[in-house]
């Protein structure tokens, strides 16, 4: 039984299974169609740029290729779990980087959400999983269907904080910091939130986080997106930009439109500027004097490198990126969930 670590952000999906196969893709579905036309130009390469799948009788297109379909969108009710398209990234992603059909899966949800959506997020996962037909992608021409047989929840931030601590070989990758009584502080910040944990170090390197100082802000990568496509709107009477062109004028800061080209340096800048300081405030209303005495404080998540220049300022350049920043939690929750999970298999199986 193969275990797999899955983070369905609203921005990408991260998924990293035991055997260290990982894979990242944005977190878009849209309705599926007939795609034989671009056969004329050449063969549709079978890549994770090319998700198109049946799942309960419905087509749908998936990550990078959703944004060729006529209703692509991402999933921001309070309650994701429930919503098809979670299912369809779900499924997606574990058949992406496992071979067998039993798994056990670790996932996360954000702090506010945590104590009020795990239970009934865990039970949703459980079980034997719809058939999924693979038209296009990485498992073209396959059928596969997942049974979940185990499934744990865990807090995002808190799963990056052990990430962040521990290296792939179960070693401190920060000694120092791991003396009973240190205070360690995490902002991970994600495309739709920025969760934020700070935790109190105890014996054997284990940690309890300090509820009063963690939660979850409001704001985050979807905020730059908002300011460039107001930007793009004010420069061209109402025209609004999909979430293809919003990558592209990431990537090269301008877009022509109609011949004429627009930069957008000047307007990054200064938005992501804002945000940081949007959720340094939040922090500092928060943690207050406190974080003077943190032993360290850590930067994750997909927004991480690029808000981190933008808040060093605001806590005395004081501010460690994780390596692995988009991947944080997903590691963390793979290394919980097989210690937890482990035990109980090896007891049955005694």
């Amino acid at each position: 039984m193969e275990h797999v670590a899955i983070d369905l952000g609203y921005g990408f999906v991260k998924a990293v299974s035991a055997s260290g196969k990982r894979i990242l893709f944005p977190s878009l579905v849209g309705k599926g169609y007939d795609r034989s036309i671009t056969s004329v130009m050449g063969e549709t390469p079978n890549d994770i740029q090319n998700i198109h799948l049946v799942y309960q009788q419905e087509a749908y297109f998936v990550g990078e290729l959703a944004k060729e379909s006529r209703s692509v969108s991402r999933i921001f009710e309070r309650e994701r779990f429930s919503h098809v398209y979670t299912q369809v990234l779900l499924n997606a992603a574990i058949q992406m980087v496992t071979e067998g059909d039993i798994v056990q899966v670790s996932t996360g949800l954000p702090l506010d959400f945590y104590q009020s959506q795990a239970k009934e997020f865990r039970q949703s996962m459980l079980g034997i999983q719809p058939v999924t037909e693979w038209k296009t992608g990485p498992l073209a021409g396959q059928e596969k269907r997942i049974n979940i047989h185990q499934a744990m929840v865990f807090p995002q931030g808190a799963s990056a904080i052990f990430s962040a601590l521990m290296n792939h070989e179960g070693k401190y990758a920060y000694p120092y910091l791991m003396a009973e009584g240190n205070m360690i502080a995490l902002i991970d910040i994600g495309f739709r939130t920025t969760d934020f944990v700070v935790v109190a170090m105890q014996e054997n390197g284990a940690f309890v986080p300090k509820a009063k100082l963690s939660g979850t802000i409001d704001e985050g990568v979807i905020n730059l997106h908002r300011d460039i496509r107001q930007l793009f709107k004010a420069k061209t009477g109402g025209a609004d930009l999909n979430e293809f062109n919003i990558s592209r004028v990431l990537k090269h800061e301008y877009l022509s439109y109609k011949g004429q080209r627009i930069d957008f340096s000047e307007a990054i800048r200064e938005s992501k500027q804002s945000i940081a300081a949007n959720i340094a405030d939040r922090l500092k209303g928060v943690w207050a004097e406190e974080s003077d005495l943190f032993d360290a404080i850590f930067v994750a998540g997909g927004g991480g490198k690029l808000f981190e220049p933008f808040i060093q300022q605001h806590f005395d350049d004081r501010l460690e990126c994780i390596t692995e920043n988009q991947f944080a939690n997903t590691i963390g929750y793979l290394r919980l969930g097989k210690s937890l999970l482990q035990p109980e298999q090896h007891q049955k199986m005694g």
